[in-house]
């Protein structure tokens, strides 16, 4: 796993969900939520545990799961009874008594003291000192320096079983380098297959660089869809963009902040649950579609008098093509979303008032 795409996972984590939208609240099925910049949990949990923030500390019984994300998260409590799934950058174990640990992070370390059934994690660097019933694990070095009472399956980089690494049962490694073994185990114990980076990439490119021209295919498809459907709405926007552009862009930037915090806010109540999920569903829909849409609103400034089916070509290829640049890319979509999410609101209130105005 590349450190690369762990960041941005987890800097999308942090800038989605910590925020402090809701206090700590323990709710009649004896459940915790909290959200903050640094949670701190000190108390026995008879329930499971939500979260999110920068820091998450865990530090006494829980009884049953741990759901949680944040950019650190140490979870030290003596007994956990339900199950841990975490995404995190960083992420330390050590507690006994775990039904299953499904984790995604840079960096796990899972401590001496920690006792689980079974460990599926994903990591750039994974190292394991406790006790499980079967651990399978994807990374780049994964380190195994305890016991294991079954089954290690590991896709990794480098493989290392260290001086107190035990496995009674199968172990299966797929990596470009022999595993690193002690004296309890030797290659013989191993079934090793021998995976081809060089080939793996050469496929990966390939593949990427066919995903890219039918995601450019579909884009230009579903431009021509919604442009057929909405003609008259993106007549209004070219209008409205060139005469009032302000009213646009400060709607889609508190359109664009504000819906996620209101959809989270929601979350917590249980009438307002469905509409939290519902929010949130359209507006992640609308950012996917935002390219497109502002494709069409591109092609249609910059070529004005021409055909509008190679005004949307023109506009949609454009906006598509920057969006797939490293740096470039995130900037474009933010901006889309921003400026689609600018006229849908504008819209939405000149509908509001020319209705209000004919009562």
């Amino acid at each position: 796993m590349k450190k690369k795409g762990f960041f941005i996972v987890t800097l999308m984590i942090i800038l989605l969900f910590t925020l402090n939208v809701f206090a700590d609240s323990i709710d009649s099925a004896s459940n915790y939520f909290a959200s903050d910049e640094d949670v701190n949990i000190s108390k026995e949990i008879l329930g499971d545990i939500y979260s999110v923030g920068r820091t998450i500390k865990v530090n006494d019984k829980v009884e049953g799961d741990i759901i949680v994300a944040g950019e650190t998260i140490d979870i030290n409590s003596k007994e956990v009874s339900g199950n841990i799934r975490t995404a995190s950058r960083i992420l330390n174990i050590n507690s006994k008594n775990i039904k299953n640990i499904t984790s995604v992070a840079q960096n796990i370390n899972i401590d001496k003291e920690t006792i689980a059934n079974g460990i599926y994690v994903s990591a750039e660097k994974i190292n394991f000192k406790g006790s499980c019933n079967g651990f399978y694990a994807n990374g780049s070095t994964v380190i195994i320096n305890g016991k294991i009472d079954g089954n290690l399956k590991v896709n990794c980089d480098e493989l290392i079983i260290a001086d107190n690494g035990e496995v009674t049962g199968e172990v299966q490694v797929y990596s470009p380098k022999e595993p690193i073994t002690n004296s309890k185990i030797s290659m013989s114990d191993i079934k090793y297959t021998k995976v081809d980076n060089s080939k793996n990439e050469n496929e990966l490119k390939a593949l990427v660089g066919f995903s890219t021209i039918i995601s450019l295919l579909a884009s230009l498809i579903l431009g021509f869809v919604i442009y057929t459907v909405s003609k008259k709405f993106f007549i209004r926007t070219n209008d409205l963009l060139i005469k009032e552009p302000l009213p646009v862009v400060l709607g889609g930037m508190a359109s664009f902040i504000l819906v996620p915090i209101v959809s989270l806010l929601l979350f917590i109540t249980v009438v307002g649950l469905p509409l939290g999920i519902l929010s949130l569903i359209i507006y992640f829909i609308i950012v996917y579609l935002s390219p497109v849409v502002m494709g069409i609103i591109l092609g249609r400034l910059i070529l004005k008098y021409k055909n509008p089916y190679l005004q949307l070509f023109v506009g949609i290829l454009v906006v598509r093509l920057l969006s797939l640049l490293p740096m470039v890319g995130a900037f474009v979509w933010v901006v889309s979303a921003m400026i689609v999410q600018g006229f849908i609101v504008y819209e939405s209130y000149q509908s509001i008032k020319y209705k209000e105005n004919r009562i």
